[in-house]
């Protein structure tokens, strides 16, 4: 459809003492079926990412794969205190004589 022009959306209503009034009507069209589309769309994928995001948090450790559970020094296989000893025969790492591989080797 081409668009129309000024002559073709304008009428002369009334013209009286000189004065010339006109009318412009102007249709605007809105199609609501592309918005709604689009807003179902995205309300769908933040439901899945969210129904996904739900789903890795219950039934896994995390998001990222690795264990986290040595936080010290005392299992990292290394003399970290200088005694020649590493982790599991260093003293340092079993200060109530229990291994303790989360701790930090400490001087004796």
């Amino acid at each position: 459809m081409a668009d129309a022009s000024l002559s073709d959306i304008v009428e002369e209503v009334a013209a009286e003492d000189g004065v010339r009034k006109v009318q412009v009507e102007i249709i605007h069209k809105h199609e609501e079926r592309s918005s709604a589309t689009t807003w179902a769309v995205v309300l769908g994928v933040v439901l899945l990412l969210g129904i996904g995001l739900f789903y890795i948090a219950e039934n896994s450790d995390g998001l990222l794969s690795g264990g986290d559970s040595v936080v010290g020094n005392c299992a990292d296989n290394i003399d970290n205190d200088s005694d020649g000893l590493k982790d599991a025969q260093d003293p340092g790492c079993r200060p109530n004589g229990v291994y303790d591989e989360e701790g930090y080797e400490q001087s004796q």
